[in-house]
């Protein structure tokens, strides 16, 4: 018997007379168009990346902040100016203001009227307080029965742990003020007795 040429396959004959010129020019010209491709494409990404940084990458790598201003320049009190402006115009502060229950709320700034002598001695009021830092007071919205507050913090960015994170344990600290003020006027109110 005699052998088939490799070329039949499955009953049928191929026919080549070698590979054709326009196959072998896609398959050379193929590795330079890919890598002027990706060459633009990386270009363009790295340019829009470093302009517009996605927010992991900021988080990651977040740009450094210049130190805080001395607490009683004129540039620190119109800082703090601007802050008190934008507090006040918070969308949240204005829809709590006007919703169908706001006469049952009202409205309070925490340490606004602290004695001097008492506030050096105060880690939220006197240590931390200042521009960059806790700029502002508190601005608690509470329910009159005591049973909901509301308290809106202004945090710079001299309060970070890591650059462009404020720090966990000023947020735990700041928790435990916040709840302490719940709670001390729960039990002044209500006789509640709070146990450990």
């Amino acid at each position: 018997m005699r052998r088939l040429p490799r070329n039949i396959v499955a009953g049928r004959a191929c026919f080549s007379t070698g590979p054709s010129t326009s196959a072998t020019r896609t398959k050379t010209g193929r590795p330079w168009t890919t890598l002027i491709v990706v060459t633009a494409a990386s270009l363009i990404a790295g340019t829009l990346g470093a302009v517009y940084p996605p927010p992991p990458i900021s988080i990651l790598f977040p740009r450094p902040a210049p130190a805080p201003p001395a607490p009683d320049t004129p540039e620190s009190l119109a800082y703090t100016t601007s802050l008190e402006e934008k507090l006040q115009s918070l969308p949240i502060v204005q829809e709590l203001r006007k919703k169908e229950d706001a006469k049952d709320w009202y409205e309070i700034r925490p340490y606004s009227n602290y004695p001097e002598e008492k506030r050096v001695n105060h880690l939220t009021v006197g240590a931390l307080r200042g521009p960059g830092k806790l700029a502002l007071y508190p601005l608690i919205r509470a329910k009159r029965d005591e049973s909901e507050a509301i308290i809106i913090l202004h945090l710079g960015r001299g309060l970070c742990g890591h650059d462009g994170i404020i720090h966990g344990g000023l947020l735990a600290t700041l928790l435990d003020e916040t709840l302490a003020r719940n709670v001390s006027g729960v039990s002044r109110d209500h006789n509640f007795c709070l146990t450990s």
